[in-house]
């Protein structure tokens, strides 16, 4: 996947990963939009499959699944620290060094969410520098892993789009010569 593919999934992927409230619901067709226009088959068929399930599923449901997943799962929260640190003190450092990281770059933190939080981080990885973004990336590839391999276990939707963040921060088992947002030019 090349920089320019890499950075438009990043920021789709963090829309798609925000509370699925009215306006989340009504703006699927814009990503919708976005996602036919990707020459890949794989990244186009696994957006649009997470896509036909959100619209079609009722929204109180799509809701409830998203808090039951999210909010309470403990493998399954978007807090990418949280993993490997849980409530230590060193979660904090990893906290202050991802928020020193952002601020290097020139993004910007004012919306009070924790600077680890997985949309946010994609956000963050959307605009900023790829050298950058992709090892902010790489650097939580297992808590990603992580994170994905529990929605696989509960057959959740929201598995599919960590297939394809794995596919922007390949790790040990990426192929040789491949380095994060494959075919980088």
């Amino acid at each position: 996947m090349d920089v320019e593919t890499s950075k438009r999934v990043c920021g789709m992927v963090s829309y798609l990963l925000q509370y699925p409230d009215d306006a989340w619901k009504e703006w699927l067709y814009a990503v919708r939009l976005e996602a036919d226009s990707f020459d890949d088959p794989d990244l186009r068929r696994r957006l649009i499959d997470f896509l036909d399930e959100a619209e079609r599923g009722e929204q109180v449901d799509w809701q409830d699944q998203y808090v039951r997943t999210f909010d309470f799962g403990k493998k399954t929260n978007l807090y990418l620290t949280y993993s490997d640190h849980g409530e230590e003190r060193e979660r904090g450092q990893a906290l202050i060094a991802l928020k020193r990281q952002y601020e290097e770059s020139g993004f910007d933190l004012s919306g009070g969410e924790l600077p680890d939080y997985l949309p946010l981080v994609l956000e963050f990885a959307s605009a900023a520098p790829w050298p950058v973004a992709s090892a902010t990336l790489v650097k939580h590839r297992a808590a990603l892993i992580s994170i994905r391999q529990a929605l696989s276990e509960t057959g959740s939707p929201y598995a599919a789009l960590f297939d394809l963040l794995l596919r922007i921060a390949p790790g040990a088992d990426a192929a040789p010569g491949e380095t994060p947002g494959r075919n980088v030019h």
